[in-house]
């Protein structure tokens, strides 16, 4: 049952362990249809790609609370601050499955347990030439599965460009680190890749990403739209994904305050996810 639960949260195959880890991260994000390699100065961006955090201003930070489905929560934690040029981020993660039904043995009866997976990682962005930005995290992966527990150290690169005015381009790779092993088995970490552009045309922002997670492809389109007076409209579309395909969401701001929500249907009875975040500027 969990390891069925935690291939449907990721549309993936059991190559890598850490599958909770590897859910869209942030409301906003997730509104674009996870199209968010190039986006830039936004406490989530060092979610997608390490560089992408550079021109966040001095202090941005945010928080998040989501719960999918009935039994399963992520928790984030993102904050970035500039500094004689240089972007330093530190983001935590933490998703769990509660209520897993588990026995010893064919014969025993069944009894629940919880499974957890944490991310902490921390680093920094900065430019390299003129139009080259370069970001880095390192990385504390830790998963616990009922009485069984097994932690892993990680590194996040990314580059950013500007090659055209308005136009970003950026990629990345994320998790690249040592097998994690609970009780005798060891598993990859969800080793990601990613590679996108974004274009800014007025108050229009479209993104496309190539995602690449366990040999498998997958395209993510989305973007977002500034009405004004604080309210913007997004939607995004993945493709090659087997729950999930259209996501929709919006943000209210205010001052140095800003309100995210993102919808994400998912398909084969699993219920709907309401994203919300907080996201502040000091």
């Amino acid at each position: 049952m969990l390891l069925l639960t935690l291939m449907h949260i990721s549309d993936a195959d059991a190559a890598s362990g850490l599958k909770l880890l590897t859910v869209d991260a942030g409301a906003r994000p997730s509104g674009m249809g996870g199209a968010f390699a190039s986006i830039t100065a936004d406490p989530y961006s060092t979610a997608y790609n390490p560089a992408a955090s550079f021109g966040v201003g001095p202090l941005t930070g945010a928080l998040g609370y989501n719960t999918y489905w009935e039994n399963v929560r992520i928790e984030t934690g993102y904050i970035s601050f500039e500094k004689r040029s240089i972007v330093f981020s530190t983001g935590v993660q933490f998703a769990a499955v509660s209520n897993l039904q588990g026995r010893q043995s064919a014969t025993s009866e069944f009894y629940p347990f919880d499974a957890h997976d944490v991310s902490i990682k921390t680093g920094a962005a900065f430019r390299v030439d003129k139009d080259v930005i370069f970001g880095f995290m390192l990385g504390w992966l830790f998963e616990k599965i009922d009485v069984y527990r097994g932690n892993a150290f990680c590194l996040d690169l990314g580059l950013l460009t500007q090659p055209y005015p308005n136009l970003n381009a950026g990629l990345a790779v994320q998790n690249l680190g040592s097998k994690i092993k609970l009780r005798e088995e060891e598993s990859n970490l969800p080793t990601t890749f990613r590679a996108g552009l974004s274009y800014r045309y007025r108050q229009l922002l479209p993104a496309a990403d190539i995602v690449v997670l366990d040999d498998e492809f997958h395209l993510h389109l989305g973007g977002e739209y500034d009405f004004g007076r604080g309210f913007t409209l997004r939607g995004g579309y993945r493709v090659g994904y087997d729950l999930h395909s259209f996501s929709a969401g919006a943000g209210f701001s205010r001052r140095n305050i800003r309100i995210d929500y993102a919808f994400v249907p998912y398909k084969n009875d699993f219920s709907d996810s309401h994203l919300f975040n907080l996201t502040f500027t000091l």
